[in-house]
């Protein structure tokens, strides 16, 4: 049952070749590592005090007639499920209820958080009152999501000795959180819950179901390349890509292959876990190049493809064009944003571009009634009209840990909706809430370490998992 794409070997040796070229591997990565020491190699870059917002510096952006004032919000509702690594298959979760102060009521640990040969970057998922996830060194488990009790929990492993999807892997370099080492290698996963079963990978060269009541595995299937976005479950079919951009539709029930789509080959990517977003019949699916497809669910057949590339980046990172956030589909529209500063609408039929804003980011936008909600590269968390594309507001978010000298620069995972307020998780150990009507910082809570990982919310309760491989539950 194993699958292996034919230019696998060739995109790793790529690779391989681009890593050991130039300059050591220790000093590559610290260039292209956006929280590791300084945020440029121009030794003139301007001090803290004189920083430039990303949403002006290189940019030019459109703002709202009404910008500054509050905006109304849809009427709340309660989600009784994330299933997906992104909430929903089309990645909408609009404005999603909690009605209490979001104070932690149990933590619990899922598995080894990251660390030099691993990294957990997966989303928990939550369906029928569990939680499901995957820690960074493999290890898959179901909690009673109530109180975090764990109720099963297994490790999944590469099989390379028994003939079963021995395949080519290729270790992925950490680009990641403040402190850590630049040399750090990274295998990420995700895991999605659908129809009794449990889709998840650690980032290897397999993928696998698992049965959702006991977590013996059902099947799995292999590749060349590592699996690289979290997995996206509908209507009996499992999409997922690799490392070396190739979406893969899986037949959920038996783990066969059903069809295939290659996007360009882009060696140079973060270590994020971005997922495709379906709709209806149609899947679309975001690629380490910067491009955006559209594809017929049944067969593949491409609909339409853009580009989010953007070119004269000032640093080595700024010109990676990975979408390393998941696209939102609202409707007729599609919106997707690049890390190298695009953010896009499109026509969900023609893949005509509706709007464009020079806005970076690592993370999925947040849809919510007329409104979009982004957090930038740069640590603003901004709110968009979603019809136009216009800014409504703007909040700075803390950007280093030593402002004066723009060192330990600061990541910031989200947003999410939790009855009116705007959730953000950092590397700094905090939760922040804002008002999402007006972007006023209203709360923030501290956490057991760092956050590189969005929170998700179902029940009124948001979850959050640390670096470390710490679960919290807040209600």
């Amino acid at each position: 049952m194993a699958y292996a794409s034919r230019y696998g070997l060739v995109a790793a040796l790529a690779v391989c070749a681009l890593t050991l070229s130039g300059c050591g591997a220790g000093e590559r990565l610290q260039r292209l590592n956006p929280f590791a020491g300084e945020e440029t190699d121009d030794p003139d870059a301007p001090a803290q005090s004189e920083r430039v917002s990303v949403l002006a510096f290189e940019q030019t952006l459109e703002h709202s007639p009404d910008f500054g004032q509050p905006i109304d919000l849809p009427t709340s509702y309660v989600n009784d499920r994330w299933s997906q690594p992104d909430g929903y298959p089309s990645h909408a979760m609009q404005h999603t209820g909690a009605s209490g102060d979001l104070n932690r009521v149990w933590r619990t640990r899922i598995g080894e958080g990251s660390g030099h040969s691993q990294r957990l970057n997966a989303r928990p998922v939550v369906l029928d009152g569990v939680i499901y996830t995957v820690g960074g060194d493999g290890r898959v488990a179901a909690h009673d999501a109530s109180n975090g009790n764990e109720i099963w929990a297994r490790t999944i492993r590469r099989r390379t000795d028994d003939g079963d999807g021995g395949g080519f892997f290729v270790p992925i370099p950490f680009i990641g959180g403040g402190d850590a080492s630049p040399d750090r290698m990274s295998f990420g996963g995700g895991i999605a819950v659908d129809g009794g079963r449990v889709y998840v990978h650690r980032g290897a060269e397999f993928i696998a179901a698992l049965d959702a009541s006991t977590g013996e595995e059902v099947w799995r299937q292999t590749a060349f390349t590592p699996f690289h976005s979290a997995p996206t479950v509908t209507d009996g079919r499992v999409f997922v890509t690799t490392d070396d951009n190739e979406l893969m539709a899986i037949d959920a029930t038996t783990g066969d292959v059903l069809w295939t789509h290659r996007g360009i080959s882009e060696s140079a990517r973060l270590l994020t876990a971005p997922s495709p977003a379906v709709f209806g019949e149609v899947v679309i699916v975001p690629y380490t190049s910067g491009e955006i497809v559209a594809l017929r669910v049944q067969n593949g057949t491409v609909l339409w493809s853009d580009s989010l590339t953007r070119a004269g980046g000032l640093t080595p990172l700024s010109t990676i064009n990975d979408i390393a956030g998941s696209p939102v589909v609202v409707n007729d529209r599609v919106y997707a944003a690049s890390h190298s500063g695009l953010f896009a609408a499109f026509d969900l039929r023609t893949g005509e571009r509706v709007w464009t804003q020079e806005i970076g980011t690592l993370h999925t936008p947040w849809v919510a009634g007329d409104f979009l909600f982004i957090v930038s590269t740069d640590g603003e968390v901004v709110a968009l009209d979603r019809e136009s594309g216009q800014i409504r507001w703007i909040t700075p978010l803390q950007a280093f840990r030593n402002p004066d000298k723009r060192r330990n620069r600061i990541a910031w995972a989200g947003p999410i909706m939790a009855g009116g307020r705007l959730v953000l998780a950092s590397s700094r150990g905090e939760l922040v809430l804002l008002d999402a009507s007006t972007g006023e910082r209203i709360g923030d809570r501290d956490l057991d370490g760092p956050v590189y990982v969005a929170p998700i919310i179902a029940d009124e309760t948001v979850y959050v998992v640390t670096d470390e491989g710490r679960l919290s539950a807040y209600r």
